[in-house]
């Protein structure tokens, strides 16, 4: 029996082309960084409510100067700002408001995902910023939550 030369080199691809090839997920890394630019000390709390510490930490405390940072991994796309749908802002253990997502962009506020600068450093790694000035512990002063 004479083979067929073409068609053997075709299956002969095909099979190699099968057994090589995969399908890769690639990782995607979202980057939350948090930078205080204030001259005021931050905690900034998640309600307990809605609370499950997978994707954030409950409470983040941010001296004057400093920067916080959580990265976020996942296959097969970008995650995103996680969805808050509010946080306790507190400056200097003293001054307390409550920021809310349903706000929107009336104020800087950090559960608005629009308040966010984005950047991609790399193919597949992203950066949020949210950034605190004084302007937020002054706006958080005179909004102040009186029910601490």
């Amino acid at each position: 029996m004479k083979t067929n030369k073409p068609i053997f080199t075709l299956l002969l691809l095909g099979c190699f082309s099968m057994l090589f090839s995969c399908d890769k997920d690639y990782e995607y890394s979202t980057e939350i960084r948090i930078e205080n630019a204030s001259q005021h000390d931050i905690e900034i709390i998640m309600p307990e409510l809605w609370f499950d510490g997978s994707f954030f930490p409950e409470k983040i405390m941010l001296p004057r100067g400093q920067d916080f940072s959580h990265i976020i991994i996942g296959e097969g796309g970008f995650f995103g700002v996680p969805y808050f749908p509010s946080m306790q802002i507190r400056f200097d253990n003293d001054v307390s408001i409550m920021h809310v997502q349903s706000d929107g962009n009336t104020y800087h506020n950090f559960c608005n995902k629009q308040a966010y600068a984005r950047s991609q450093p790399k193919k597949q790694f992203e950066v949020f910023t949210f950034v605190f000035t004084d302007e937020d512990y002054e706006y958080a002063k005179a909004h102040a939550d009186k029910t601490k």
